[in-house]
């Protein structure tokens, strides 16, 4: 009679091999974890801006591709020692209502790498929901941020923005707009990010 493969519970091989194989299961997704976050580790939290504007002196944009960003305005910021330590660019941005672009104050370092913070100008977005784009609390998330930022929960590499809630357009317009303003500082002003 031919004996067929079977199970055989006393045989200690498939304990070594479960071992085996959970171990490097868990190496696999704890080795990708870190490398993940020490990858994106600086887009995690946000810093301390490590300086205080007292000044700012508007710079005519007329030579550059500003229209291309929606960038409306550019002014220099300068510390108490008179040195230039980030850009306070003025644009537009289309966020749910589309027949009125919001308008946004951003500043960001002379480098071009980090939000020293947002302003929200005008909107007219949707009454209770986008128009909390302008509140402290939505603003707030981008001082301190390592550009790019992203909505939260997207997998591009950058700092993660909530989304004020109901109000995924607008936040995203805000999002879009900030990304844009480094755009335009990296290609025009920021020559040490350039270099």
């Amino acid at each position: 009679m031919k004996q067929n493969a079977h199970f055989n519970p006393k045989s200690s091989s498939w304990i070594i091999s479960l071992v085996v194989m959970i171990a490097i299961s868990a190496a696999v997704v704890f080795g990708s974890e870190a490398i993940y976050g020490s990858a994106n580790k600086k887009f995690t939290e946000p810093v301390e801006v490590a300086f205080t504007v007292t000044s700012t002196q508007e710079i005519d944009i007329a030579g550059t591709d500003a229209s291309d960003y929606q960038v409306t305005s550019v002014e220099e910021a300068y510390d108490a020692a008179g040195t230039l330590v980030a850009y306070v660019v003025k644009c537009t941005t289309v966020g749910y209502n589309a027949e009125s672009p919001i308008e946004l104050a951003v500043t960001i370092s002379a480098d071009g790498t980090l939000v020293c913070g947002v302003d929200v100008l005008s909107q007219k977005e949707t009454e209770y929901l986008g128009e909390k784009i302008a509140t402290d609390a939505f603003k707030g998330q981008f001082t301190g941020r390592y550009l790019p930022v992203v909505m939260a929960g997207d997998t591009a590499k950058g700092s993660p923005i909530d989304a004020v809630s109901k109000a995924t357009i607008s936040s995203k317009a805000v999002v879009d707009g900030v990304n844009r303003v480094q755009e335009f500082v990296l290609a025009n002003y920021a020559k040490s990010a350039n270099e």
